[in-house]
């Protein structure tokens, strides 16, 4: 890597950090490939088993017990995976010396704290909607949008938790206080920036149901199998490139953001310090 990508070493503008999430998304692309692909397919597995053992897909109302052992087992290797991502990415980055295997161990170990930070997540944005079981029927559209401003308010407050439980090394709640410290004053920078996200996202879904389209138009009629074939190729490698951009572009906003609080703060402790 020609350059050290992360931390910045100033704050950067919108267009500066979008332009930094390229650039580690493209210098550890090939190295994340791998864990990507696994994470997209690990994500897959109890649909696979579905398959295989002639059984119909129906999420989260299956009644088979291997199938949720499947599902559980797949959840805990994609989330290794993808933790494994991000820590790769970072150390890759930064310029530092990490191998595979230790990303990859890391990330297994910070499956738990993943966990827990998430259900955390879900209930402090969750339990907004509660009064929504007390509004009538006729009311419930308004009334959930009204609950949802906070909601999002305090998901995007939480959404450099995640870097910084896996790159900075903080516990799930001390992860989630330290990402509404930054984001806080830099809430619709944060908002930006995950929207070319989405949009980077989309468009590559869009993209690959296109192809996926095309293809079956040209040769379902003759050979279904090679289009179903062709469809689950096209998901893996949808998610294998994806996957890898968003934790460059959460890697690029949070060290932009470190540098900004931690830099506006430093210049107010300065500040307090009485002169002489």
């Amino acid at each position: 890597m020609p350059s050290v990508l992360y931390p910045p070493s100033r704050p950067r503008a919108i267009g500066e950090v979008l332009d930094s999430a390229f650039r580690i998304f493209k210098a550890t692309l090939l190295k994340s490939l791998p864990y990507s692909v696994l994470a997209t397919l690990a994500g897959q597995l109890q649909n696979i088993y579905a398959i295989v053992t002639g059984r119909t897909l129906r999420p989260f109302s299956n009644s088979d017990p291997g199938w949720w052992v499947i599902y559980v087992l797949g959840a805990v290797l994609g989330a290794s995976l993808i933790n494994a991502i991000i820590i790769r990415q970072a150390a890759l980055a930064s310029g530092s010396r990490s191998t595979g295997k230790q990303a990859l161990m890391q990330g297994l170990r910070k499956v738990p704290a993943v966990a827990v930070m998430g259900i955390l997540v879900a209930i402090a944005v969750g339990i907004w909607f509660v009064p929504m079981v007390a509004i009538a029927p006729a009311h419930r559209g308004w009334g959930g949008g009204l609950l949802s401003i906070p909601a999002v308010f305090l998901l995007v407050l939480f959404l450099c938790s995640w870097p910084a439980l896996l790159v900075g090394h903080k516990g799930p709640i001390a992860s989630l206080r330290y990402s509404a410290h930054l984001v806080w004053g830099n809430w619709w920078r944060t908002v930006m920036v995950y929207l070319v996200v989405l949009t980077m996202i989309i468009v590559l879904s869009i993209s690959a149901a296109l192809i996926v389209g095309l293809l079956t138009n040209l040769v379902a009629a003759r050979d279904l199998a090679v289009t179903t074939a062709v469809s689950a190729v096209m998901v893996v490698a949808s998610g294998a490139v994806y996957m890898p951009f968003v934790t460059s572009m959460a890697l690029a906003l949070y060290g932009d953001l470190q540098a900004r609080k931690e830099g506006t703060d430093l210049e107010r402790r300065i500040a307090d310090v009485p002169a002489g």
